[in-house]
């Protein structure tokens, strides 16, 4: 697909999680083929040994039963096959149950256990041979053409790189015992894929970031799209107009509600109120309203429509206002001075 050049910006989080949820994932099938080739080279590494000893093992034992001259019937037929085909699942097994453990855990580290179920659904337009002759004479396919041609040049050159020198001493060695032989061809074999191994790991890393690159082109956004998606994340104008209406009544409630109830209303005071409640016995008074301008003059006027105690003190009702939550006690630094104001009123009251 053609790239948009009105998209411009880094693809978001949310942009990322809904690629994934259509199956738009990074996919390097290169970088998979060679993370498998050196696990295997290092299985191969691990556990050749043993694997030697059982072929040998078994191998010897076939002989035996074959140098018994014992008549080749069909049941001796039968019993011989199942023997080799058990002899073949013993040495290949461990080698595909280590090959599906490998290629799990590569896409586990790459992609996470997230599976997506848009990746295992038929899609049968492929079918529709049309759209199957555009993506072959594409520019991508061209693409991947060349990657393919110059990877195959690549590895060609490395074969030769190490064969080349070589063939003429391989082919002397055939004068000298096998096992010299085996030796000569052991080594080539070692050379010839560890060169091949370095090579594929230098071309898959290269086709990684090159796949990151388009990858990251194809979910590019435009600057229009990056706005409204987060107008969706923050909510429609409406929508947190509707919030901050229920808000302010959930407040307006509270002040009818607890106001009546408080000691003392401390105010700045047209700016800041805070209604306070204090009982004896409690180590200090409780925050039971607060409000700025429009809500402090509710608070205002519903304390003295209810008889509460208004007391002017802009420092303390604005220290207050900032350090005290609702329906939690005053901080342990304003102590003295509520007490200061709590006495004034008890004086008021006559109770001090």
């Amino acid at each position: 697909m053609a790239h948009d050049p009105s998209r411009t910006e880094r693809a978001t989080p949310r942009r990322r999680q809904k690629a994934r949820e259509e199956g738009s994932v990074l996919r390097v099938p290169d970088l998979d083929a060679a993370i498998l080739l050196w696990g295997n080279f290092f299985l191969f590494m691990a556990l050749w040994g043993g694997t030697l000893l059982l072929l040998g093992r078994h191998v010897a034992d076939l002989l035996a039963r074959a140098g018994q001259g014992s008549e080749l019937t069909e049941a001796t037929l039968r019993v011989l096959a199942l023997d080799v085909f058990g002899i073949c699942l013993k040495v290949v097994l461990p080698y595909m149950g280590a090959n599906l453990l490998l290629a799990l855990l590569n896409q586990f580290l790459q992609h996470g256990f997230k599976p997506i179920p848009k990746l295992m659904a038929p899609k049968f337009e492929k079918l529709n041979p049309i759209p199957g002759f555009k993506r072959l004479f594409s520019a991508r396919s061209l693409i991947e053409l060349l990657k393919s041609l110059l990877k195959f040049l690549i590895l060609l050159w490395m074969a030769y790189i190490v064969l080349g020198p070589r063939i003429p001493s391989l082919i002397m060695s055939f004068k000298h015992p096998l096992s010299h032989t085996l030796q000569i061809l052991q080594d080539i074999l070692f050379l010839l894929y560890r060169n091949v191994m370095i090579a594929m790991l230098i071309l898959s890393l290269a086709d990684y970031f090159y796949q990151k690159h388009e990858y990251e082109k194809s979910i590019r956004m435009t600057k229009q799209e990056v706005k409204d998606e987060a107008k969706d994340a923050e909510g429609s104008p409406e929508v947190k107009g509707r919030q901050r209406s229920l808000m302010y009544a959930s407040l307006i409630k509270r002040v009818t509600t607890q106001v009546p109830k408080a000691t003392v209303v401390i105010t700045n005071p047209t700016h800041f109120a805070v209604a306070l409640r204090y009982e004896p016995g409690h180590p200090a008074p409780i925050c039971v309203a607060k409000g700025l301008d429009h809500l402090a003059l509710k608070i205002r006027e519903r304390a003295k429509a209810c008889g509460v105690p208004v007391v002017e003190n802009p420092p303390l009702a604005r220290s207050l206002y900032r350090s005290v939550e609702l329906d939690r006690p005053i901080p342990p630094e304003l102590y003295q001075a509520v007490a200061q104001v709590l006495a004034f009123v008890y004086r008021l009251r006559g109770v001090a």
